[in-house]
């Protein structure tokens, strides 16, 4: 039967991965500091943790949205101008709590002071951008997803196998209790005394051996052999002076 331990650790596993699948949503829009009304377009909005950048976009219609899974971060935008120097740049905190969780912050960006002055490079931001950088949160949506929909095929090709090979183990079984049932049915008494004999000596004896598990004489022992021989249900096979009886049902 399949291990019930190896089944139990497989739902643990499942759960667990499960739970690391789910990560939060955090969206906004993105505003410099005299224009509330229209989104800033063309940011480079990243999130951080611990200074180290796990992801980030360049937003083409002044919008964001990440995957996080929880965690304290820190979400950074900059925008730069048309000769690819900082103009805008802004920041906030964010702690993610629970998996599931979705926050909307929006970002409100301000003129650099001197020490922040940045020059980008030969860069066109025109329209969105789609960046290089790995987005690693996606990987802990994807990935999980698809060992859990390969463990659970394994458990159920597992569980099927195992009930396949019970049965075949159990209908020749059945096949043979049947058989033997069916035997009994049919025959008379004195032959299903005597062909229970021999299946209990484990279908093979002789003839001599025979008449001396049975009150019957010799000659009535012959006849019963020859008529369980018709039936096929025995094979006679003469050797020396004796007889070898075998159980045609034998296997």
């Amino acid at each position: 039967m399949f291990n019930k331990r190896g089944l139990i650790l497989a739902i643990f596993l499942i759960i667990c991965l499960i739970s690391s699948a789910q990560a939060a949503n955090v969206y906004g829009s993105i505003y410099d500091f005299s224009d509330f009304e229209k989104p800033l377009k063309n940011v480079i909005v990243e999130v951080q943790e611990n200074s180290t950048r796990l992801q980030y976009k360049v937003s083409g219609d002044g919008t964001y949205f990440f995957n996080v899974s929880p965690g304290r971060y820190v979400i950074k935008a900059k925008f730069y101008n048309d000769n690819n120097i900082l103009e805008f740049s802004g920041e906030e905190n964010i702690n993610i709590g629970q998996p599931d969780e979705s926050r909307n912050l929006d970002l409100i960006l301000f003129p650099p002071i001197d020490s922040e002055f940045e020059y980008l490079g030969d860069i066109n931001l025109t329209g969105e951008i789609e960046t290089n950088q790995t987005d690693y949160t996606n990987y802990i949506i994807i990935i999980p997803t698809a060992l859990i929909v390969i463990s659970i095929i394994i458990i159920i090709f597992y569980i099927r196998k195992k009930k396949s090979k019970n049965i075949s183990k159990i209908e020749p079984a059945l096949s043979e209790v049947k058989t033997a049932n069916n035997i009994g049915k049919e025959l008379p008494d004195d032959l299903r005394e005597l062909y229970d004999i021999i299946l209990k000596k484990g279908g093979r004896t002789t003839q001599k051996d025979l008449r001396k598990e049975v009150i019957y004489g010799e000659a009535k022992v012959s006849l019963m052999i020859a008529d369980l021989e018709d039936r096929g249900l025995l094979k006679k096979i003469k050797k020396g002076r004796s007889n070898i009886i075998i159980a045609e049902n034998k296997k």
